[in-house]
C-alpha cells in the first residue's frame, strides 16, 4: 500500500465530495432549465470516481520502502518540472487576468497552447490543440449550457461569433 498516493486520492474524492456539497444549494437561474449545480454536481462526482479508482490503485500496489526501488528508476526533478509545474499552477491566476481584458476566445488559445507546448515542445500541435479546445468550450459552455463568458476586447464582434 502506498500511503502518499491514497492520501492524495482521499484529499481529491474529499474535494469533489466538497464541490458537490457546496454547489447544492445554488439558487435556479431564470435562462438555465437544468439548474446551476449540474455541471459541478458532474465534476464532482467524476472526481470521486477517479479517486476511487487512484486508491484502489494505490492499496493494490505493494508497499516500497525509504530508498529501495521497485525495479524502476525514480523520475528526477529537473528545471522542466519545476516550470511546467509552476505554469500548470499559475493557468488560473493567468485566466483570471487575462479573460477580461482579452476576453474567453483570446485568452484560452494562449493558456491551453502555451501549457502543452511547455509539455510536448511542438508549436503546430499546441496551437492547434489551443485553438480547438477553445472552440469545444465555448460551443459546449456559451452555446449549449449558456454560461456568460468574458468577450474582453471582442466584445464589438460577440454578436457574430454566436450562433444563439
Amino acid at each position: 500500500m502506498q500511503l502518499s498516493q491514497l492520501a492524495v486520492a482521499g484529499g481529491f474524492g474529499l474535494l469533489g465530495a466538497t464541490l458537490i456539497v457546496s454547489t447544492a444549494s445554488l439558487e435556479p437561474v431564470a435562462h438555465i432549465e437544468f439548474g446551476p449545480a449540474l455541471f459541478p454536481t458532474i465534476v464532482g462526482w467524476t472526481m470521486i470516481v477517479l479517486a476511487g479508482f487512484a486508491a484502489f490503485d494505490a492499496v493494490r500496489a505493494p508497499a516500497v520502502e525509504a530508498g529501495a526501488t521497485q525495479g524502476e528508476p525514480r523520475e528526477q526533478l529537473d528545471r522542466h518540472r519545476i516550470i511546467l509545474f509552476a505554469a500548470f499552477a499559475a493557468a488560473p491566476v493567468i485566466y483570471v487576468v487575462l479573460a477580461p481584458v482579452l476576453g474567453f476566445l483570446l485568452t484560452m488559445p494562449l493558456i491551453v497552447g502555451g501549457l502543452t507546448f511547455l509539455a510536448s515542445g511542438k508549436p503546430v500541435r499546441s496551437i492547434l490543440l489551443g485553438l480547438a479546445l477553445t472552440i469545444l468550450l465555448h460551443l459546449v459552455f456559451y452555446q449549449i449550457l449558456r454560461v456568460t463568458l468574458p468577450w474582453g476586447v471582442l466584445t464589438n464582434y460577440a454578436g457574430v461569433l454566436t450562433w444563439r
